[in-house]
């Protein structure tokens, strides 16, 4: 972990730490300003209802004993004001006498005060109200303010007070314990921080470890631990499958490049074999020409396998653009058929075209006869002499549907899917030695996805092969 410290600092370990150790200590001053605030508020909100307390209850001692100071007597119970006055409110100011100040006056003569005022007075403006609590300053009581209750009853003024340096001592206390807890929650935070996220990120590492093991040649090996359902085990279960479908892409690469290096070999083997018996002795001038007709064939072949992968190269790569207009089906598959009939001629096939609506489509019309061609070219390779080839349209709420029907034998259901694939060729194509390379379909089917549609085998027949082709309808401007 600490093996390298320039590069823990510029780790997630080190930037977990400090965001940890920063919102740590932010809480914890938070947390300590809230804890002032309260016992700030909450101190001095007791010592104002304290005061008002200990004068109501001198007032109410005075009214339910019905004293009257004035006509007081010296006598064997009581020598002086002074000690009736103690005796009446012993039982207010018993428990603090020592912090507390209490002045009671009738009208402006002085009839108690407590001992610890001396020989001070406690004086203030004539107040309005019968009751009041403020801040009151006098150096001689205390360096800070007192905290006085009034409290006026006809001819009676009771002053209760409280020095509020005592508070201000508490809440000094108070702020010195916090600052002096900070540092060791810092460091507290800190170390936290540290062991949490080298816990945390350890499986990071095992990660990056078990990465960098797997190479092209060990795909099939998987990063442990993505079965934990936590974010990491996630996050190693997408890894796995990303790596996963690597091993996919390139084995598809290399099978890939294994079939059509042999199926360029193919025609290229061809057209060397042929050049090289032409060229071993001198011939009649119509078997060169029987040579160059059949090399032209040949690079016809290797022309169209060419133009197949340059088409699914840029199509995998989202290089295909689509130039897409507004077209009537109808008139364009009926021009596009005329100009396909002669695929059938050898074989007497004809193009027959159904419909029963004309409806319009968006679609690219270069792209979309390279996939009808593939499709009837196929269907003229692969049906019966003598028979039709029909193309019929269709619509549901949300599609066009144009099936290619031919009659020859039936493609069998397990391979109605993998017939676009590329360079996949039915058992049945292969045993008959059909020429192609099995990219035909997969052009078709790469040209429907860029349309928005998609193309399947739907044959019920037995002599009967289907293949439909749906195109998304347009969808109306409000």
């Amino acid at each position: 972990m600490f093996t390298q410290p320039k590069n823990f600092f510029r780790s997630s370990r080190f930037r977990i730490t400090v965001w940890y150790t920063s919102l740590f200590l932010v809480l914890e001053v938070l947390l300590g300003i809230v804890i002032y605030i309260y016992l700030y508020n909450s101190s001095y909100r007791n010592l104002d209802y304290a005061l008002k307390i200990q004068a109501i209850s001198i007032r109410h001692i005075l009214e339910e004993k019905h004293i009257d100071i004035e006509s007081f007597r010296p006598g064997e119970l009581y020598k002086n004001e002074e000690e009736l006055v103690w005796d009446i409110i012993y039982d207010v100011v018993v428990f603090n006498r020592r912090n507390t100040f209490i002045q009671i006056s009738n009208k402006k003569k002085i009839v108690f005060k407590t001992g610890n005022l001396q020989n001070i007075i406690l004086s203030f403006p004539d107040k309005a109200s019968e009751e009041e609590i403020f801040d009151y300053y006098d150096s001689r009581l205390s360096g800070e303010n007192i905290r006085v209750c009034l409290l006026q009853n006809g001819k009676y003024t009771i002053v209760v007070a409280y020095p509020k340096e005592f508070v201000k001592v508490t809440l000094d206390n108070l702020q010195e314990i916090l600052l002096l807890i900070t540092p060791i929650f810092l460091i507290i935070s800190m170390i936290g921080g540290m062991l949490l996220s080298a816990k945390s990120l350890s499986r990071i590492d095992k990660v990056i470890k078990k990465t960098e093991e797997i190479t092209a040649s060990n795909l099939d090996e998987k990063i442990p631990g993505g079965e934990e359902d936590d974010e990491f085990g996630r996050l190693i279960s997408k890894m796995n499958e990303m790596i996963q479908r690597i091993k996919t892409s390139l084995d598809f690469m290399n099978q890939f490049s294994v079939l059509a290096a042999h199926e360029l070999k193919t025609p290229l083997t061809i057209l060397r074999g042929e050049i090289e018996l032409a060229l071993r002795s001198e011939k009649p001038v119509e078997k060169y020409i029987e040579v160059l007709k059949s090399n032209h064939e040949e690079t016809i072949r290797l022309i169209k396998i060419i133009d197949n992968l340059f088409f699914i190269s840029r199509s995998d790569n989202k290089l295909v653009s689509l130039s897409s207009q507004k077209t009537e089906l109808i008139p364009y598959l009926d021009q596009l058929i005329t100009s396909l009939s002669m695929l059938g001629f050898e074989k007497r096939m004809g193009i027959l075209l159904e419909a029963k609506t004309n409806p319009a489509v968006y679609l690219d019309p270069d792209l979309f006869k390279q996939a009808i061609f593939n499709l009837i070219d196929n269907a003229v390779k692969y049906g019966d002499p003598d028979t039709n080839i029909t193309v019929s349209v269709s619509e549901t709420d949300d599609y066009v549907n144009i099936e290619i029907e031919n009659v020859g034998e039936k493609i069998p259901i397990e391979e109605r899917e993998k017939i676009f694939d590329r360079f996949y060729r039915s058992v049945n194509s292969q045993n008959s030695k059909k020429s192609g390379v099995g990219l035909g379909l997969s052009v078709v089917k790469s040209i429907m996805t860029l349309h928005g549609g998609q193309v399947k085998v739907v044959s019920t027949n037995e002599k009967k092969n289907t293949i439909l082709i749906q195109l998304p309808k347009p969808k109306e401007s409000a």
